[in-house]
């Protein structure tokens, strides 16, 4: 639930996109955050790395990886997750998806 006068910003990566750039959001906005794999490749869920972030809710099916992120305070932080080569744990190396947060008051 999204409190009255917050906003709601839909993030979206696919295999091949570019990393997107920094996120400007207000306090109590929700981020939404979808990740796709690719064929052998899944997400690990989305973490929140430090700042005003808390992740409120997640869910995952076939090496995609959904998460709701809500801004809890002004400041700065940093949302992540890694995919890796499910076939084999000596496979390709895993890959880094992150996104700074900016939330202004």
């Amino acid at each position: 639930m999204v409190a009255e006068g917050a906003g709601r910003v839909e993030v979206t990566y696919r295999p091949g996109d570019p990393l997107g750039s920094p996120l400007w959001v207000r306090v109590g906005d929700e981020v939404v955050v979808t990740l796709y794999g690719s064929p052998g490749y899944g997400w690990t869920p989305v973490e929140s790395v430090g700042g005003p972030l808390a992740v409120v809710e997640t869910e995952s099916s076939e090496g995609m990886v959904r998460a709701v992120v809500r801004a809890t305070g002004p400041g700065e932080g940093e949302l992540r997750a890694t995919s890796a080569f499910r076939g084999d744990r000596f496979g390709p190396q895993t890959r880094l998806w992150r996104l700074l947060v900016r939330v202004d008051p």
